[in-house]
């Protein structure tokens, strides 16, 4: 599986989630789009990804885009994390 394409989408949130930075999509096999990826900076630094997820009627999130491979999700957490890097620093 390829990734073909990254999109940022950077923004600022407010107080509510200050660490949330941007949404990202990915295109895979230029086949299949997937939104709602959110990248998080933390305090000191890092910068983490989390997959889209839906609230559930138990009030808990629940993904659903889950990476198979360990392999493919550090695959995919590379790429947008580069991308990301790039976009935030030609701001």
């Amino acid at each position: 599986m390829e990734i073909t394409e990254v999109k940022i989408f950077p923004f600022e949130p407010g107080d509510l989630q200050k660490n949330l930075k941007a949404y990202a999509e990915i295109t895979l096999d230029n086949a299949l789009i997937v939104k709602g990826i959110k990248i998080f900076e933390k305090e000191n630094g890092g910068i983490f990804i989390t997959f889209p997820a839906i609230l559930g009627k138990d009030k808990t999130f629940h993904d659903i885009v889950i990476p198979k491979t360990p392999e493919i999700k550090q695959q995919i957490r590379d790429a947008v994390v580069q991308v990301y890097k790039k976009t935030r620093d030609e701001s």
